[in-house]
């Protein structure tokens, strides 16, 4: 288990990351990004799903962002490859992702909220089954 957390952690920033950074760094907002963009069917949903991970851009949209934040390419594609290997496809992840998109809050407390969610859900699931058979007649077994 601490080799896969080191392992994680060894692998590099993924592309959620990267933007996510590189927008910061200029202080642009999701506004100025479409703004700079030549593809003006973008949004800002999109961008924002870009930094969380629940999109991800696809190869025209990486040659159009790296010449917008002035990285390789080749940087952006390791990026992308980096957040798959962390797992940040995984269906958990995915979960995260979405609560992190609809409640504006950061992944970790995502995370969190995520893990509060499966914890009820087993405590209500343990209830259901104890209180049917609790129900059940017992003359009939």
């Amino acid at each position: 288990m601490k080799e896969k957390r080191r392992k994680k952690r060894e692998i590099g920033e993924g592309i959620e990351e990267l933007l996510t950074r590189l927008r910061k760094e200029k202080g642009w907002t999701y506004s100025d990004i479409l703004m700079r963009l030549p593809d003006k069917t973008l949004t800002e949903k999109d961008i924002k799903k870009w930094e969380i991970g629940l999109k991800y851009p696809d190869l025209n949209m990486i040659y159009e962002l790296s010449a917008l934040y002035q990285v390789s390419a080749a940087d952006f594609i390791q990026a992308k490859n980096n957040s798959f290997e962390k797992g940040l496809a995984s269906v958990n992840m995915t979960i995260a992702k979405w609560i992190c998109y609809f409640l504006n809050i950061s992944i970790y407390a995502a995370i969190v909220l995520t893990v509060i969610f499966y914890v009820f859900m087993f405590a209500f699931s343990l209830w259901f089954f104890v209180t049917m058979l609790s129900t059940v007649d017992k003359s009939r077994i």
